[in-house]
């Protein structure tokens, strides 16, 4: 049977006296010593050196908090984790997501998350900046590419299809290229994100089927899609983005594709998330709530 004085051992050892495991622990100096003295008769082995100038761990000792410390950190977070699931969720969620994207597919949901869980705070930001998301306090997070930190889960929750576009005016009045060679020829909005301040390259198959990075030209750069949609409405020239951006646009005719053929194939979109077993139950319940809204995105 586990001794039930395991816990007060390993505070002892990480607090590194009786009197500050007391302290932690809620308890008596007195009582953690009593406890370990009897752990110590329970088991046949010091586990500390003790005197009035010293305390420390003996070998046994520290061979016993490695072994079982981690076990007993264990236990003590499923038990958390089991408390948490029977609290009504509530408290700070902050959540980062892509400017556009996320006023398209997140935010008409928003309020029916927040009828359905009135005691969590939404902390919503939206930036189609490249944030480390554990240090600056987010703990959902929504993007396109990939991060390869340890510490995250990124779960896919939407194929993401972009590609050429031009508006009909500007096709009638300068023609739709027929290859990327011919591509070359016409002007494009490029796109400079913030985040890098660099020309964004348009990812393109050529005619083997290869990946290529297309460098479009054009006389005029922006750092925001939205704005690059109006100076495509505009005729202003040829611009790459989400086919979501223009669905509306496309269906009327008034913006057509450009070069689909040479179009990538669909890229998904991911919900990170910390990667610790014990997630607050407001994020979980956030996070179930998203993904099952994006199982019907278009």
């Amino acid at each position: 049977m586990l001794p039930s004085q395991l816990p007060l051992f390993v505070c002892a050892a990480q607090e590194g006296s009786f009197s500050a495991a007391g302290r932690k622990l809620g308890i008596s100096a007195a009582a953690v010593s009593k406890g370990v003295a009897s752990l110590e008769k329970q088991t046949g082995v010091r586990l500390f050196h003790r005197n009035t100038r010293q305390f420390s761990l003996t070998e046994d000792g520290a061979n016993l908090l490695r072994r079982v410390g981690p076990l007993l950190s264990e236990l003590e977070e499923s038990i958390d984790g089991l408390t948490e699931q029977n609290r009504s969720p509530s408290g700070r969620l902050k959540v980062n997501l892509p400017d556009s994207y996320g006023r398209k597919f997140v935010m008409p949901y928003i309020a029916e998350f927040m009828n359905l869980y009135p005691d969590i705070e939404l902390d919503l930001v939206l930036s189609d900046s490249v944030l480390d998301i554990i240090d600056e306090g987010f703990d959902v997070s929504v993007g396109n590419r990939i991060n390869e930190d340890s510490r995250l889960v990124a779960r896919t929750i939407h194929q993401m299809q972009s590609g050429i576009f031009a508006s009909r005016e500007y096709v009638d009045q300068f023609g739709l290229p027929d290859s990327i060679e011919a591509l070359s020829q016409h002007s494009a909005i490029i796109y400079r994100p913030l985040s890098s301040g660099r020309l964004y390259n348009w990812p393109l198959k050529d005619a083997e089927g290869h990946h290529i990075q297309f460098i479009p030209k054009g006389k005029v750069s922006i750092s925001n899609i939205s704005s690059a949609k109006m100076l495509l409405r505009q005729n202003v020239g040829i611009a790459y983005m989400g086919r979501w951006h223009v669905e509306q646009e496309l269906a009327k005719g008034e913006v057509v594709p450009v070069l689909e053929s040479a179009w990538a194939e669909p890229k998904p979109v991911w919900l990170y998330y910390s990667s610790r077993e014990n997630l607050p139950k407001r994020t979980r319940l956030f996070i179930d709530f998203l993904v099952e809204k994006m199982a019907n995105a278009s």
